[in-house]
């Protein structure tokens, strides 16, 4: 792993690209600090309310390090920055949070979600996230997403692992996320045929490999076709919470921003260049989840930039839920061994040359 003199270094290098301005203060105040000591990034926006931000920075075992880029204007694709693994444009718009993760500059970041900008940046860099909608844990300004829906960004957190992802959001919300492991959970899945990804195949398919391997869930077939559209998405949560009483919706999004890009933009413009630009960017319930004001979770599979999305209802108890079916698939998803050597372990780091 590496230190912190080691991860600071890499940071000034990385200043004027995924890194906008790095604590100076950081070496300082280690000396307020005790323990493991994990390194984290804030979003590049005024929107994150200070007592957020303040209450993890003043946390013995979080040292603030970097506030990292933001796409510009809040744009889901951020074309001035690369995403590490996949080698495209960063997914937006907290794409400097996960990029400086990657880049074993930080274990944790802060970011914000309005229609899928921590969800699908994380999910792009095989990385866990969480956005807290349903935890109240909001920005302090509103907005309308690119197709005019009404919306309040979340705050959320993307880290290294799952383990820290969900201490450091329990953490800002005092109180550890629980559930019964007795409890049944119903899950809806979509149907076969109902969704196809950027790579031909079908979402439910997909699925299976993974979910076969778990017990205690309920899982019921729900029918989620169109969901790539955020109005239809919204629909299917609003149908699946209110009508059907689900506990959770579970969906398989990916690869993000690999075969094409979900940025709304380019496909108002006439003509089909711009449709085919934005309908591979293999993203669904990451652009609506926040909207709805919900709970969601991401756990990368080790496909590349690719994982599921865990949807959940308003309020603890539900976000309980979510949490348990994380760790069932973080349990039985692997990344790839060379993955965790570069990016996470930083096992690769090779100090600068020298005159000295």
């Amino acid at each position: 792993m590496l230190t912190l003199q080691q991860k600071i270094r890499i940071a000034h290098k990385e200043k004027g690209r995924s890194v906008i301005k790095i604590n100076e203060n950081a070496m300082m105040e280690t000396e307020a600090k005790s323990g493991e000591l994990y390194t984290f990034g804030v979003k590049n926006t005024n929107a994150i309310p200070k007592d957020i931000f303040n209450k993890l920075r003043e946390k013995d075992k979080y040292l603030f390090l970097t506030i990292d880029k933001m796409s510009d204007m809040g744009r889901s694709i951020d074309t001035d920055i690369l995403n590490p693994l996949t080698y495209r444009p960063m997914t937006g718009s907290s794409s400097g949070g996960p990029v400086n993760i990657l880049k074993g500059i930080n274990d944790f970041a802060i970011g914000t979600d309005g229609g899928g900008s921590v969800l699908a940046p994380a999910l792009s860099c095989n990385l866990p996230s969480i956005i807290g909608a349903g935890l109240g844990l909001l920005t302090s300004e509103g907005g309308k997403s690119t197709d005019n829906f009404n919306l309040t960004p979340s705050i959320g957190i993307i880290a290294k692992d799952l383990e820290l992802m969900l201490k450091v959001v329990e953490d800002l919300l005092d109180t550890p996320i629980e559930t019964q492991d007795d409890e049944e959970i119903t899950v809806l899945i979509p149907k076969i045929g109902d969704v196809q990804l950027p790579l031909m195949e079908d979402m439910r398919s997909v699925m299976v490999k993974y979910i076969s391997k778990i017990s205690g869930y309920n899982f019921k077939e729900f029918s989620m076709r169109d969901i790539g559209n955020r109005k239809d998405a919204m629909e299917v949560i609003n149908k699946a919470f209110n009508e059907e009483k689900a506990d959770i919706i579970l969906t398989y999004e990916g690869p993000i921003d690999l075969f094409g890009y979900g940025e709304t933009i380019p496909g108002t413009f006439a003509g089909k260049a711009g449709t085919l630009i934005s309908e591979k960017g293999g993203k669904f319930m990451v652009k609506a989840a926040n909207i709805a004001g919900i709970t969601a979770i991401t756990v990368p599979s080790d496909e590349l930039a690719s994982g599921f999305v865990i949807c959940a209802p308003k309020g603890m108890k539900a976000a309980g839920k979510a949490v348990r079916l994380a760790k069932s698939l973080n349990e039985i998803i692997t990344l790839p061994e060379v993955f965790t050597r570069y990016y996470i372990n930083k096992e690769k780091y090779v100090e600068e040359f020298s005159l000295d």
